[in-house]
């Protein structure tokens, strides 16, 4: 109980006072600030019927805010101020004491403190105060350069506060108080000019609402109930545009019946991977609960920002409630059974990262062409190729002229995508990342990527080429990486802007192996590539090395943290997810990756080792490739003998038209990437071969032709490189990865 003083302030001694201690301050609205909070205090102190002294605490809330806004130690300056007046004024150390617990107690160093409580929630309601946004808004400069980073100030420090403040009060006469101003807040928000107010700030009180909701749910309540005092209808706003692209228009309760559905899912999830002795999600829930959340917010009707901002909420949370449900069913088993069991044992806990590849993708590394768009949903990537042609159009806005195979649709996904876009838009410092695996002589395989390269270099992204010594012959290796490298020169990359490196010949890699090696458990490695106890040691370091590939590049000696890009194929996906899931305990940015199309194998031909069809054009299949090196009369043989979509007769292709899809066509394939890369000729072809105007033998001529015209070039640029070009891979293959 809080001890009442006899001491009681002189009003008019304090008012004066308060005026020359104010005087001069920065917060130029700190004195009726001061003020505003003691008023609140007074009607929290009537309405609640609390054992406090009001008038300590009123005294403490005039004084509370004397020390300056940017001084760290503001609680104790204004408590020393406070202490010194009083003092001055003759009060008794009692009441001294008691204000300066007050005060300190505001601002949450004496925690438990009833007129802290008082003081500290009266201090947070005057952010709702219309005199505290009309003091703000006053002083906004006119319209021009500075009005809107002021406005983004009054945004950040005043109005979003003010919109998630209900959570954070602690006494139910302040949350009454605070249902009242807000109403009469938003209404005075609502007659002011519409360029003196934030346009979003009606999306604020949205959001603000839906998390409260959401924090509801995860606290365990009922949904009905919930859903049930949110407002319902949402606001259109389709009219403000952001970087996530539209800002809001839906409901609440149909983004609550969403959270509820993913809280179960997650319990669900939790148990599964209990009686399954699981510790690896299947489904990859949680990495994929932002695709997730887009996808069903297009349904419902909602925008992209909003789904994100509840994913996000989600994400801190949804760990937490599984790890939550497994404790509570070792404890049970525990209880039943006699057996003790560590809820906080790896066995049961979900820290382990939610990188778990699909049992879809073939666990070689080979990318199983045919399956691309199974693959596409379950990795729940971004869709871009042909079943894909509305996401692949708002993809390619983010260029100015897009890349071919973009326009074909050989660029198939991406995850996440957009976010280096718009990094690279904006001017930020961005790379693009690529890994060539070293295992014969560079084919066209490997060629289609370094275009794509090349067009993002132009648009100002720094490149980083890796290479995976698979050979185990360094000098051949380094070989082997000057051919490629040459090549790439002579397809238009810059190497003078570019960096490119030999896993073996740098350090940086194989640091960023080992710091990466001590964040990740085994058991993720062996479920997200299948590795069994058969395999090597060597096998468990080698995806550390893959994984070191992709975030090495923002160590500090290479320039830190930035926006990266993987470009890679599907089936490289796992490395990215990994990646990503550990990307920030090493205070690394998220890489995106763009995936895309392999070219398809020339021929049929199953791996005798894993009796899969080997569908990509790979070193592993000689029959199946085309070098840069090849005889023109030997690729013309190989184009003639190659497996295409045709039918079984003449006449039943002439009838029923082939199947042009490059994914089953190999000469299709070549069509796309190097004989007939332009978009409408394209197209055009494979419409010709479907409709049975185009057949498999002519097809082939063309590609033949159209293939030994690319080479031409290709040599001929190749051939012609400088001494200089030359000079920089003979150092990029012997040489460390530069600094930026």
């Amino acid at each position: 109980m809080t001890m009442a003083h006899a001491y009681i302030p002189d009003g008019h001694r304090l008012g004066a006072s308060l005026a020359g201690m104010y005087a001069g301050h920065p917060d130029a609205q700190g004195l009726p600030v001061a003020r505003r909070v003691a008023v609140t205090v007074a009607g929290l102190v009537e309405s609640g019927n609390l054992d406090v002294d009001a008038t300590v605490v009123n005294t403490a809330a005039l004084l509370h805010l004397a020390g300056r806004p940017d001084d760290p130690d503001r609680p104790e300056v204004s408590v020393a101020l406070a202490g010194a007046w009083l003092r001055g004024a003759g009060a008794p150390e009692s009441y001294v004491t008691a204000v300066a617990v007050a005060i300190l107690g505001a601002w949450g160093a004496a925690n438990g403190d009833a007129s802290g409580v008082i003081l500290r929630d009266a201090a947070l309601l005057d952010l709702v105060s219309i005199e505290r946004h009309a003091d703000y808004l006053r002083d906004a400069p006119p319209p021009g350069r500075l009005r809107e980073p002021y406005l983004a100030s009054y945004r950040r420090e005043c109005l979003t506060p003010a919109l998630r403040l209900r959570d954070g009060l602690m006494l139910p006469a302040a949350v009454e108080l605070y249902d009242q101003r807000m109403p009469e807040l938003s209404a005075w928000l609502d007659e002011q000019p519409a360029n003196l107010v934030p346009s979003d700030w009606r999306r604020l009180v949205e959001v603000a609402e839906i998390e409260s909701g959401v924090r509801r749910l995860l606290d365990g309540e009922d949904p009905a109930a919930v859903r049930a005092e949110m407002p319902t209808g949402g606001l259109p706003y389709a009219e403000y545009r952001g970087r996530q692209r539209a800002v809001i228009s839906g409901s609440h309760d149909r983004i609550l019946e969403l959270t509820h559905a993913r809280i179960e899912a997650s319990r669900n999830v939790a148990a599964e991977k209990y009686l399954e002795s699981d510790t690896i999600h299947k489904p990859a829930v949680e990495e994929n609960l932002f695709v997730g959340a887009r996808r069903r917010a297009r349904q419902l009707g909602l925008s992209a920002e909003t789904a994100e901002d509840i994913a996000r909420l989600l994400l801190s949370n949804a760990r937490e409630v599984q790890e939550r449900t497994l404790n509570d069913i070792a404890q049970r088993l525990s209880r039943l059974h006699g057996q003790i069991l560590d809820a906080d044992s790896p066995e049961t806990r979900t820290d382990e990262a939610d990188i778990a590849i699909p049992s879809l993708v073939v666990r070689t590394g080979d990318q199983p062409l045919a399956r691309e768009n199974e693959l596409i949903k379950e990795l729940r990537v971004t869709g871009l190729n042909e079943a894909y042609p509305e996401q692949r159009r708002r993809f390619m806005e983010w260029f100015e002229t897009p890349h071919p195979y973009m326009e074909t649709g050989m660029t198939v996904g991406s995850r996440d995508a957009d976010i280096f876009m718009q990094a690279l838009t904006d001017g930020q410092r961005s790379k693009v990342l690529m890994t060539v695996a070293i295992d014969g002589p560079a084919h066209l395989g490997h060629g289609t990527v370094a275009s794509v390269l090349a067009h993002f270099q132009a648009m100002g992204a720094k490149v980083t080429i890796g290479f995976r010594d698979e050979l185990g012959d360094l000098d051949k290796a380094r070989q082997v990486m000057r051919e490629h490298l040459l090549s790439m020169a002579a397809s238009g990359l810059d190497l003078e802007r570019a960096d490119a490196y030999l896993q073996q010949d740098s350090p940086s890699i194989v640091r960023t192996a080992f710091e990466l090696g001590e964040a990740i458990p085994l058991s993720v490695l062996n479920s997200a590539l299948g590795l069994r106890l058969r395999n090597s040691a060597t096998d468990t370091f080698r995806p550390l090395l893959r994984l070191a590939d992709i975030l090495h590049v923002q160590q500090p000696e290479a320039g830190g943290p930035c926006r990266t890009l993987v470009v890679d194929g599907i089936g490289g996906d796992v490395y990215v997810r990994m990646a990503r899931n550990v990307a920030e305990r090493f205070r690394f940015l998220k890489p995106s990756a763009l995936y895309l199309r392999p070219l398809r194998n020339l021929t049929t031909y199953e791996d005798p080792r894993t009796g899969g069809a080997v569908e990509v054009m790979t070193n592993r299949v000689p029959p199946g490739r085309i070098t840069y090196e090849d005889d023109p009369a030997d690729i013309r043989r190989r184009v003639n003998r190659a497996y295409t979509g045709g039918r079984g007769t003449l006449q039943e292709q002439r009838e029923k038209g082939g199947n042009p899809d490059p994914r089953v066509c190999s000469v299709s394939s070549l069509h796309a990437f190097f004989a007939t890369p332009d978009p409408q000729a394209y197209a055009e072809l494979q419409r010709s071969c479907r409709a049975g105007e185009l057949l498999c033998g002519e097809c082939k001529k063309s590609a033949s032709d159209g293939l030994l015209e690319y080479l031409k070039g290709h040599r001929k640029h190749r051939d012609g490189q400088s001494d200089r070009v030359h000079a920089r891979i003979a150092t990029l293959s012997k040489a460390m990865v530069s600094e930026d």
